[in-house]
This record gives structure tokens, sequence and C-alpha cells, in this order.
């Protein structure tokens, strides 16, 4: 609120630079029509800044679209003889892909299409590591009656999580009733 009383005062001091004294009878006028054209004038910015969001929020808008819809086109999968491909659409062929260079690029690949890019072949195989600890096998179960739980006690003497088996006896109690 501070700022809107300080910027309200500034223009208020800025506008009473301009203003003359009515000493003749003339610099009154004069202070008027300045007055009048300095109200015209913030009126025609004001209308100015909200043609310029507006076109700038229509504008986005447009872009983001053409955007999407050159995406949409471009994006083909795999190449497939029978389809009719356009100037600047990608296919995947046999590890690669291609981009058609013009609008009916004929077989691909061919001198219709670029290639963009190619799987490469499989580099050299890394140095073999040391065998690593063997993990823990089930060694026995905890059950619980009461809560209906089978709980796995691994090899290491750590707790796996518990099975939770309630549900599978109320189903098979209801089938077999």
């Amino acid at each position: 609120m501070d700022e809107t009383i300080e910027s309200r005062i500034a223009e208020i001091e800025h506008r009473q630079a301009h203003f003359r004294l009515a000493s003749d009878g003339t610099d009154g006028w004069v202070n008027f029509i300045e007055s009048r054209l300095l109200e015209q004038q913030q009126s025609e910015r004001a209308v100015l800044a909200e043609v310029i969001a507006s076109l700038q929020r229509e504008f986005a808008a447009t872009a983001k679209r053409i955007v999407s819809e050159a995406m949409e086109k471009r994006i083909r999968g795999t190449y497939a003889p029978n389809n009719k491909y356009e100037l600047g659409d990608l296919v995947a062929l046999d590890g690669a892909s291609f981009m058609a260079k013009f609008t009916g690029p004929g077989p691909c690949p061919g001198p219709g299409w670029q290639l963009v890019a190619r799987q490469g072949a499989r580099g050299i195989a890394g140095a073999k590591g040391e065998r690593g600890e063997a993990a823990p096998r089930i060694s026995g179960w905890r059950v619980d009656v009461e809560r209906f739980t089978a709980t796995p006690i691994m090899s290491d003497g750590s707790f796996a999580p518990a099975l939770e088996l309630r549900s599978l006896f109320e189903k098979y109690n209801e089938e077999t009733t």
C-alpha cells in the first residue's frame, strides 16, 4: 500500500512540474489542455498494454498448437512401405532412425531419407568382478496363529516381510461352506 501512495505522490509531483500559474488568462487553458492530453495518453497506454498482453497470449497459444501439430506429424514410428511420408517425417527401421528429405521420399533407406541415428556396435566387455556374497535364503518360519501371519526367517538371521494369511483363510472358508 505504501508503494501505491508513493507512486501516486510521484505522479502528482510530475504533473505539478508541467503546470504554469494562470497569470494572463491563457496559462489556465494551457494547463487544462496539457492535463487532458496527459489523461488521453495514459488511457491509450492502458489500451495498448491490454492489446499487447492479448496478442502475446494468442501468439503463445498458436505457437504451442503449431509445434504440437508439427511433432505429431513428424514422429511416425516404424517405417512401413505402404505409408505416405512428408518432408520432415521421422521413422525407425532396423535399429536406426531416418528423416524424410522431401514429401514422397520413396523406400527407406534411400536417397529420399537422411540417416539421423543408428544403433552402435557392442562395446568392449569390462573386467570381470569378484563373486559377491550369497543372497540370504529362507531358513525357517515364525508363525503367529492368532494374527494369521507367517514371517520368513532368513539365513542371515534377519526377517523378511510377514505374509498376511487371514484373507486367504477367510476366502477358503467362504468357498468350502
